[in-house]
């Protein structure tokens, strides 16, 4: 799936002006937690591993694009209640762990492209069909070369 969207991202790089995103850090994103103490650590994946959710599956069939934000992104016309329940229940978990959690809406979402000048809304001709059977605990780590994502643990949906 990621190097599907990279392709999409390549692609609309030049319609849109930014830069895409790379393939290994295409991702959506479940729930952002910002900094967490190394020792807090232990506690957040202690929470998550009572964590249990059904695999889902979703169509990518929308390119929009987020004026504010400077962000083309991808996204389904239809979200599966399959992630919705994972996230509520990750924010549940690690709301009860004592975590301070983002309470804004969920808005799930592809990005593809950073600070794109601009871009319109169009559909794909060919949705992408994402198969999603885990999911990530990913930290997030500013270089001097960018953003670089490091998966710290990993679980399966049943």
């Amino acid at each position: 799936m990621q190097a599907q969207l990279a392709h999409q991202a390549e692609q609309l790089e030049s319609i849109c002006g930014g830069s895409a995103v790379k393939m290994q850090q295409i991702h959506l994103t479940l729930l952002f937690l910002g900094n967490i103490a190394i020792h807090q650590l232990e506690i957040l994946q202690q929470a998550m591993k009572n964590i249990s959710a059904e695999k889902f599956e979703f169509k990518l069939e929308e390119i929009c694009y987020w004026k504010h934000n400077q962000i083309v992104y991808s996204q389904t016309k239809q979200f599966p209640v399959a992630l919705f329940t994972l996230v509520d229940t990750l924010r549940n978990a690690l709301s009860e762990a004592g975590f301070q959690i983002d309470t804004r809406a969920y808005k799930p979402h592809v990005t593809l492209i950073r600070k794109a000048t601009h871009c319109t809304k169009t559909n794909l001709d060919i949705p992408l069909v994402w198969h999603v059977n885990e999911w990530f605990l990913i930290q997030s780590k500013q270089t001097h070369s960018g953003v670089e994502y490091i998966p710290l643990s990993q679980w399966h949906l049943r």
